[in-house]
């Protein structure tokens, strides 16, 4: 199992030697769906920022970890 807190994301590690894993939306032990991915909007909050490649741009440290979505969440996810 892999988990992506910066994008609140469950995946099955591929073991192909690289860091690749497949995301999944249900625990596969329990069945339990697990937290929507915020992958999409972390993208929008940036966007909204000003960033436009985010993976080039120098974007704020708290958007490197969950830091972004739990101040988010305070807000309402603003």
């Amino acid at each position: 199992m892999d988990y992506n807190a910066k994008f609140d994301e469950y995946g099955l590690i591929i073991h192909d030697g690289g860091s690749s894993s497949m995301l999944i939306s249900f625990c596969p032990w329990c069945g339990e769906r697990l937290p929507l991915s915020k992958r999409d909007l972390w993208f929008d909050k940036l966007e909204k920022l000003g960033f436009d490649n985010p993976y080039d741009d120098n974007i704020p440290e708290e958007f490197q970890s969950e830091k972004w979505y739990n101040h988010s969440a305070k807000e309402g996810f603003k």
